[in-house]
């Protein structure tokens, strides 16, 4: 099973409702790829509200991110936003550099393009 690391926006401006729709817009593609199949990593759910729960900082979270992005993703899933977030952008970079496929779905009904990789890598 292939794994899409979906890269997207968390923080936001800060604001707790933000982060909240930024966890849900990022769950709509964690739920089509499940639909369609496809193995996921998605960090906005993975530490969802940690911001609030934990005392660890950003860096920690930018930091565990790009482990997991490096250790379990086959392929990253740019979802709309995803160049308003410094973090999102940083992750697109560095998977990039290591030679990660990189998809820019419009909704996620656009999906089709990852899931025809998928099944052929």
């Amino acid at each position: 099973m292939k794994i899409i690391f979906i890269a997207g926006p968390y923080f936001g401006n800060g604001d707790r409702s933000m982060i909240y729709d930024n966890i849900r817009h990022a769950e709509k593609y964690q739920i089509a790829l499940a639909n369609a199949g496809m193995g996921f990593f998605c960090p906005h759910n993975h530490t969802e509200h940690f911001e609030a729960k934990a005392s660890a900082d950003e860096n920690f979270y930018r930091e565990l991110d790009m482990v997991f992005l490096r250790k379990t993703a086959d392929a990253v899933l740019a979802i709309p936003g995803w160049e308003i977030s410094s973090g999102a952008r940083a992750e697109i970079e560095y998977a990039k550099s290591i030679g990660l496929p990189v998809f820019f779905p419009k909704s996620p009904d656009d999906l089709y393009e990852v899931i025809a990789w998928a099944k052929i890598a």
